[in-house]
């Protein structure tokens, strides 16, 4: 296999790069050609890949080496850092972005969509729409009623934690159900030394998962999804409830919850210093890279309940999967990409990599999967409603510039709540209506 940089690539992402406040480097290209020719497009076919993580990558690698072979269709494989991508995606696609990448379903894909920067893809779901159930289509749908998006698989977050280490201390989470439950743990994890919850905002996104599951919690599906869309307000003292629940877990949580993106929050719990970690399944992969056994020791379960009315029956399980950019080179190429990708083949080329994923296509033989990814279908399964997550759920000129920024002040001075909640319907109001 050639690996090798094109040059008009590093053009691409300098672009990027000058755009970006942090910059937006290039983490990888790789040319993969095949020895044949055929397939639907012609020219080479740039993929954006908005992770540089070992397994994601290699389970991206696995999708278009299968591609290639089936093809002969050449691929440019572009790999850049995931908060850099996502924050600078409107930059990219505007510019002169690579033709099929990553994203994410729901209302973010959905703004791009609406600003005509993706390309419409309702063919594709003509062809392999059957494979998949009806919300998987709605989530891939954009305001027009066309279809931009291409899933390929779903997480949900969840309680995660080491079977072994609950064990040996006697904590049984899957008794855990109510509030009063939870307290009771973090409270004996706390008496053994341990972090009660392992915690990260230093990429101003992680915080938001533990947000929306209170709000569902306490509030319900239909506030959170409103809030979030503007038809209810900050300053609700539904919001302010919120906040006070999220105050009562901080003495439970680690102290430089700031100072730690995700992947550090993680490994409190892979190092067994922490019982719990709020987060999303996908990071399963980074504790198989570890070893078998770390994998096989982690569970999850559901959020407890906090309010009756609502028990347990809201989740964030965000969907993730591919775009064709408007912009790119080469629109019938990303395409065809995007729909081997969202076919069974595509999915089971990266599941054949070895690398967990719940796979979104209702096709896939479940069969095969392990006992974590059987236990997130289970928690999956009691949730009667979904959502994306908040920055995947609300507008990203609001999610990630504004509510990121506020949550990691909340945590600096958490008695500053009410101007906080303050500033941030102030700073919704002042945002330019939706094109």
């Amino acid at each position: 296999m050639l690996n090798k940089i094109a040059g008009h690539e590093v053009d691409r992402r300098s672009l990027l790069k000058g755009a970006a406040a942090g910059g937006l480097g290039i983490a990888g290209a790789t040319m993969l050609a095949g020895c044949a020719t055929g397939g639907a497009s012609s020219g080479p076919i740039a993929f954006g890949a908005r992770t540089v993580d070992e397994s994601p990558t290699k389970q991206l690698k696995g999708l278009i080496d299968a591609y290639v072979a089936k093809t002969g269709n050449e691929v440019t494989y572009n790999a850049t850092e995931s908060n850099a991508f996502q924050n600078n995606l409107s930059q990219y696609l505007q510019g002169t972005p690579d033709d099929c990448f990553q994203w994410m379903a729901g209302f973010r894909m959905q703004f791009f969509a609406d600003q005509g920067l993706l390309v419409d893809l309702s063919d594709v779901w003509n062809e392999i729409g059957d494979q998949y159930n009806e919300s998987y289509k709605i989530a891939a749908t954009g305001s027009d009623g066309k279809q931009y998006f291409v899933p390929q698989s779903w997480y949900p977050w969840g309680l995660h934690f080491r079977k072994s280490m609950m064990a040996e201390i006697g904590l049984d989470p899957e008794s855990i159900y109510n509030w009063d439950d939870f307290m009771g743990a973090l409270e004996l994890l706390k008496g053994k030394g341990l972090i009660g919850l392992a915690s990260a905002d230093k990429g101003g996104w992680e915080a938001m998962g533990t947000f929306d599951i209170l709000n569902a919690r306490i509030n319900g599906y239909q506030f959170h999804v409103d809030l979030l869309a503007g038809r209810e307000k900050w300053t609700d003292d539904r919001v302010k409830e919120v906040f006070a629940y999220w105050e009562k877990l901080l003495p439970y949580m680690n102290t430089n919850v700031l100072d730690l993106e995700w992947d550090g929050a993680m490994q409190l719990l892979l190092q067994k210093q922490a019982g719990f970690f709020f987060n999303g399944s996908w990071f399963g992969a980074n504790f198989l890279e570890q070893s078998q056994e770390d994998y096989d020791d982690l569970w999850i379960v559901p959020f407890p309940e906090i309010n009756p009315e609502f028990a347990r029956d809201t989740i964030d399980a965000p969907i993730d999967g591919f775009c064709v950019a408007k912009n790119g080179a080469n629109n019938a190429g990303g395409a065809d990409l995007a729909k081997f990708a969202g076919d069974k083949e595509g999915m089971q080329a990266m599941l054949d990599t070895g690398i967990p994923m719940t796979s979104a296509n209702k096709n896939q033989d479940t069969s095969t999967y392990d006992p974590f990814q059987l236990q997130q279908l289970a928690v999956m399964n009691e949730a009667k409603y979904i959502t994306q997550f908040l920055d995947r759920d609300t507008r990203p000129d609001f999610a990630g510039p504004i509510v990121g920024p506020a949550f990691q002040s909340w945590f600096k001075d958490p008695s500053s709540t009410n101007a906080i909640l303050e500033s941030l319907q102030s700073q919704w109001d002042a945002l330019p209506p939706l094109a």
